[in-house]
């Protein structure tokens, strides 16, 4: 299996906001284009029931109408979505970050409201023009004219609420199709896992190595037994959830490493050093046992050479922790290779935890490392 360098390249503000702008789907177009017409519709009703003459500015109604809502869905989706998908999406979400989001969408608002209301002022929509509203008192007599000021605020904090809850909506959707996608792909590595891992080659060997341990050491050959059933029940008896512990990845990837232990003996040196402070982190379901099965596959089952594993998590800031899984390599580096697992690995990472990781492969001196960077995210049940 070739191993090259590679690692996740952070682009810059822009290219991830144009990336962020450009990327949809088909449900959201369709939803946005729905958006669309509502409020085209709605904003229509209106100004048929607020201005006098409507039949002499019928043209400029529909016309203004038209304006109002692409400026909605632009303002929607050129501005407010990519900083939702950048900033909220996949983040872990405390007080900070929801204050910096509700005066982002604040500001937006404002701006909104002074887009929409320089529409009217245009000469070709003057007829549209409903800035200029009269108080009527309970007499039924006209009042004074509403100030700027008030129409500014009144106006921002109608754009406010409608971009509030545009947003809220948008991030429900988000993570519950975010969500879905997750649970498809561990799924399919779930798939993966039994017939790649639990392969009948890799059950052939473990039935040798159990069939060699019984004449040798029974008590062995009983406890590999145990290990192998443990295992096969987890897998395939098991609901399988989207997002696991550390700790909870780590106990069935033990079990793995145990009967590849028997199976290569001496030939395998394993070593585990994860941090306690990190056993209640999240992670994808199966992330460990898979990057341990590419390590064995890739690393130690090609050599004849002993071999090691190396496992290690640790806290290196606040608000990021880090998993390294490293093994040794003595294969030839013109063996083919797939690398479907680590690319299995960064999609489920991905949609767990958007652009909030970091996530990097790397061979140095026939060592074999992959590393993961991933935000706090930690269970409260153990």
């Amino acid at each position: 299996m070739p191993y090259a360098m590679s690692s996740t390249v952070e682009p810059n503000w822009f290219v991830n906001y144009y990336r962020n702008s450009r990327n949809t789907s088909k449900s959201y177009r369709a939803a946005m284009l729905i958006m669309f017409w509502l409020h085209f519709i709605l904003t229509w009703s209106v100004m048929l029931s607020l201005i006098e003459v409507p039949d002499r500015h019928y043209n400029d109604i529909i016309l203004r109408s038209f304006l109002e809502a692409s400026l909605l869905v632009a303002v929607c989706h050129c501005l407010i979505r990519p900083y939702l998908r950048m900033n909220l999406i996949g983040s872990s979400v405390d007080i900070k970050g929801s204050l910096k989001g509700l005066l982002y969408v604040a500001l937006i608002s404002f701006i909104y409201f002074l887009s929409s209301y320089s529409m009217g002022q245009m000469s070709f929509l003057k007829g549209t023009d409903i800035s200029q509203i009269q108080v009527i008192t309970q007499k039924g007599e006209l009042g004074g004219e509403v100030t700027l000021l008030a129409i500014a605020i009144i106006g921002t904090l109608e754009s406010f609420a409608t971009l509030f809850l545009w947003s809220v909506a948008y991030l429900v959707w988000q993570f519950h199709k975010n969500k879905k996608e997750l649970q498809v792909q561990v799924n399919e590595s779930q798939i993966q896992q039994l017939t790649n891992q639990l392969s009948p080659h890799f059950l052939f060997n473990t039935l040798n190595s159990i069939r060699a341990l019984i004449f040798a050491d029974q008590e062995k050959a009983a406890e590999v037994i145990t290990l192998l059933s443990d295992l096969l029940r987890n897998q395939m008896q098991s609901q399988i959830q989207i997002q696991s512990t550390l700790e909870q990845d780590w106990l069935l990837t033990s079990k793995y490493l145990a009967i590849e232990k028997v199976r290569f003996d001496k030939r395998l040196e394993l070593t585990v050093d994860l941090d306690e402070s990190t056993l209640l982190e999240q992670i994808p379901t199966l992330t460990l046992l898979t990057l341990a099965e590419n390590a064995i596959k890739h690393g130690i089952s090609t050599s004849s050479k002993p071999g090691f594993i190396h496992i290690k998590s640790q806290t290196i800031t606040p608000n990021m922790w880090r998993l390294s899984v490293t093994n040794s390599v003595y294969s030839p580096k013109d063996q083919p290779g797939t690398r479907v697992g680590l690319h299995n690995v960064k999609k489920r990472l991905e949609l767990m935890f958007a652009r909030q990781y970091k996530f990097a492969s790397a061979l140095d001196n026939e060592q074999f490392t992959v590393s993961m960077e991933l935000p706090h995210v930690k269970s409260t049940n153990r």
